[in-house]
Formats: C-alpha cells, sequence, structure tokens
C-alpha cells in the first residue's frame, strides 16, 4: 500500500502545490513486502526427493513468476488460465491463490493457502512461507476476522522473525497491535434493503462528499476509494460518539515523513441513505494531522474502502448523483484488481495495457517513476521539465516531474484523454509497480463511472 493520501488543490502557476497526508496502512504490509516474494517458490525444491513444490528454471514458471512480481495481475491470471495443464497441482495453487486475492475473491484465497500449507508446509523455506502467511492476513482483513489476522501477525513474529528486515519487523509489531485492539470488534456488515440513490457535492477542494447520517444528525464525508480504512478527526470522533478503543500506534504522514500517534474507534451505527452499515472501524487521527494548512481546510471524516466495498456496486453521476442497486450487475469486463486494499484498474493507452491505481480522492492524476522508465524517450521530448511542490502534515517537498501534454486512455471501450499530466521521474514510495495515480480528472471525463466489487469491473459511460 501507498504511505500517502493526495488530497489536492492545484493553482496551475509554475509551480502546483499538491497536499500528500496519510495513506492508512492498517490493513497489512505494504504491498511490496507482501508479495516481494512473487517468484521465491521458482527457486526452491523438495526435500528427501519429494514432489517439487514449484520446478526450478522452467520458462512458463519464470514467466508467471515475473508477472506476480510486477503485479500484471490480469496479464498473470490470463497466462494461468491458458497454460495451466502445464502445471503441478502446487504450482496452480499458489499463483491462484495471490489472483483469488486479487480479485475480491478472499474465502477463496483463504482456502488456497490453507491446502498449500497443509500440504507443503514442512517443505517450504522461511521466506516462501510468510508471503503465504502475509496473504491470508490481508484476506482475514478483508473480510473483517480480525482475531484470524492478529494469530497471523503472532504466528509471523514467532517463527519469521529471521526473515523480515528491522523495517517490516516493526510493521509487523504495529500491525499485531492494530488488530489485537479489533480482536473483539464484530465483522463490519452492511444492510441493503433496496436500490439507493442520493446525491453527492463538491467541497471547497474539490472532493466528493456525501451524506452520512449518525444518530439523528447527518454529516458531510469525504468519499475515498484509496483511503485504505475510514478516517476520523479527533473532534469528530467525540461528536459522532465512537467507542473509542484502547490501543495507540504510530503512523507516517506520507511525504513528509512526520510521524504522529493515532488510534481507533468503532461507529456501531451508520447511514448512508437507507443503508445500514453496522461496527465501522475508523482511524481516529489528530486534528492537525487532517487540517489542511495551506488553504485553511479541515478534512473531519473519510469514508475509505471498507465501507465502500460492501456497497458492492456503485455508480457515480457527473451531475452529483450516486446510484447505489441492490444487486451488483454482472458483466464480462473484468478490468479491477485490488493490491491489498488499492484499487487498480487496467486501461488501454496506445498500443499497451497498463493498470494505475484509482483514486476518488486525488484532484489530477499523476504518472509514476514506472511510467518514466517505460516511456522515457517519449516523455522526455514531449514533457516540460518542472519543479512541482508536495507538501503535507508537516511541511514541503520539491520534486522534478515532466508535464506531458496528453495521455490517452481506454476503458471498455470509451476513450478519453487527460491533459498536463504530472509525470514523477523518482519513486514517490518503495516498491512501485503500477504506472500512475487516476484522479478526478480521469472520473470527470465521463457521465457515469461503475465501480463493481463482485464482477470486478469499472466501467464509464
Amino acid at each position: 500500500m501507498t504511505d500517502f493520501d493526495r488530497y489536492g488543490f492545484n493553482s496551475k502557476d509554475c509551480i502546483v502545490t499538491y497536499v500528500f497526508l496519510i495513506r492508512n496502512r492498517i490493513a497489512g504490509m505494504k504491498n511490496s513486502f507482501l508479495f516481494c516474494f512473487a517468484i521465491i517458490l521458482l527457486l526452491f525444491s523438495g526435500c528427501n526427493n519429494r514432489e517439487k513444490i514449484i520446478k526450478p528454471g522452467r520458462t512458463l514458471n519464470r514467466r508467471l513468476g515475473t508477472l506476480l512480481y510486477q503485479k500484471e495481475y490480469f496479464r498473470l491470471a490470463n497466462l494461468l488460465q491458458r497454460d495451466r495443464d502445464s502445471l503441478n497441482d502446487n504450482e496452480k495453487l499458489y499463483y491462484q491463490a495471490f489472483i483469488d486475492n486479487a480479485f475480491n475473491r478472499n474465502e477463496q484465497a483463504v482456502r488456497d493457502v490453507d491446502s498449500l500449507m497443509k500440504g507443503n508446509f514442512p517443505r517450504l523455506p522461511d521466506s516462501a512461507a510468510v508471503a503465504l502467511q502475509l496473504l491470508r492476513e490481508d484476506s482475514y482483513f478483508k473480510l473483517y476476522r480480525y482475531a484470524g489476522a492478529a494469530r497471523q501477525d503472532s504466528m509471523i513474529l514467532r517463527n519469521y522473525s529471521n526473515v523480515l528486515d528491522s523495517e517490516k519487523l516493526s510493521d509487523v509489531k504495529n500491525h499485531l497491535l492494530i488488530r489485537n485492539a479489533l480482536r473483539s470488534v464484530p465483522p463490519q456488515e452492511t444492510i441493503k434493503k433496496d436500490s439507493l440513490t442520493i446525491s453527492w457535492k463538491k467541497d471547497r477542494i474539490g472532493l466528493i462528499e456525501i451524506p452520512l447520517k449518525c444518530g439523528n444528525i447527518i454529516y458531510d464525508a469525504i468519499f475515498d476509494t484509496r483511503a485504505n480504512i475510514s478516517s476520523i478527526s479527533k473532534t469528530y470522533a467525540k461528536k459522532l460518539g465512537l467507542r473509542i478503543l484502547d490501543v495507540s500506534y504510530e503512523e507516517g504522514s506520507g511525504i513528509t515523513g512526520i510521524k504522529f500517534k493515532t488510534g481507533l474507534g468503532v461507529a456501531d451505527s451508520l447511514y448512508i441513505g437507507n443503508i445500514l452499515i453496522r461496527n465501522a472501524v475508523f482511524q481516529i487521527m489528530p486534528d492537525s494531522i487532517l487540517y489542511l494548512a495551506p488553504i485553511n481546510f479541515r478534512l473531519n471524516i473519510i469514508i475509505g474502502f471498507p465501507v465502500i466495498e460492501q456497497l458492492k456496486e456503485f455508480h457515480l453521476y457527473k451531475n452529483g448523483r450516486m446510484f447505489i442497486p441492490l444487486t451488483p450487475e454482472k458483466a464480462e469486463l473484468h478490468n479491477f484488481a485490488l493490491d491489498g486494499l488499492d484499487p487498480v484498474i487496467s486501461l488501454k493507452t496506445g498500443n499497451d495495457t497498463l493498470c494505475f491505481h484509482l483514486d476518488l480522492g486525488a484532484d489530477e492524476t499523476i504518472l509514476y517513476s514506472t511510467y518514466f522508465e517505460r516511456f522515457k524517450q517519449k516523455v522526455l521530448s514531449e514533457g516540460k521539465k518542472k519543479v512541482q511542490q508536495y507538501g503535507g502534515a508537516g511541511g514541503i517537498q520539491k520534486k522534478v516531474v515532466y508535464i506531458i501534454p496528453s495521455l490517452a486512455l481506454e476503458l471498455g471501450g470509451e476513450k478519453i484523454t487527460l491533459d498536463s499530466v504530472d509525470v514523477f521521474t523518482e519513486k514517490i514510495f518503495p516498491g512501485e509497480r503500477f504506472y500512475g495515480n487516476l484522479g478526478r480528472d480521469f472520473a470527470w471525463r465521463f457521465d457515469e463511472l461503475v465501480f463493481n466489487f463482485e464482477s470486478m469491473y469499472i466501467r464509464g459511460k
């Protein structure tokens, strides 16, 4: 998972200022670690002449492993489906576990890992075993099985601390602290009795706000697809009467590197229109962290992935409406995946098909250094080099970017063009694999944008 949230404002002067805030990491290890062992099973075999888990040196396994490491989930799934008869059962199960996790089939991902670990645990090297444990942990968390996720963290610390570097070891300890605090919290539950249409509005900096009812009061809440967990200021946690959990842990403020203490709270019941959400977990942030000083603006309530995903499908209309159907619609289109809790969309651009983050909490699209390295000659020849300022909690940093005049994209047969897109020349966060972060400038190219978390597609009209 990335370490930042971008709630932006844009002056479009010679220096553009954005605001980077926390990208919540509560759900699990950063994905750069979760999948850093993607090709590890290519390198080991069984002991005592028993069946090899994955046969080393085979071209197909190298291709599958490389796609997994690169987080090319769609290509991985297609290749596995096409050539699965060339793999043994262990190989198929290993890759299938990561695919099921990426495509939001978490119950199946847990079963995949359980089967693989039960059958081959004695022969798995520690690095491969911990990779599968972290994958299972991620699925447990997305299923709101907090105690199961806590057990995974405990087992990792007990058995695999020697595999982890100091930073990753610290992360696991932090996550165990969080999950232990949530052990007694019932799973989040969303109850829909009928289809629903609500109105949304833009706040002063262009963020999407929806009405959120708690008790008898309706609040404006930011609707953010890349907030890994819902967040709330300390002041508003008290206003909404959240049940405060006895936990305090360290978080980081993304691009500025500022560290601060934060906590957790639970809303026993919330309403989006007539949709009831029970046991919604919020990260309780210091008021100062959610205050954007350069523009004198406060972020009070942010609705993130766990609540959004349980809606199963929503239609975002450019005209200020949101439609949430009672029953999600099945479709042949399959262009949506999850990297941990981050939405990933597969789009055509020119002769390529590339994967991007999709972030309704971001004002404008940015392209990562991955894009720069792949299309370096084109960016250098067409782009205009500038130094941009990127600020957040506690400070401002300057970054060198190239502004390319346009980016052509195709979503489900619908072609659009984004103008004046920033391309970063250096990594924003470790383990970058995707090509950029699509913001609301992408979303507003469509009159209607549909997110479906069951059939896993995003469609624009």
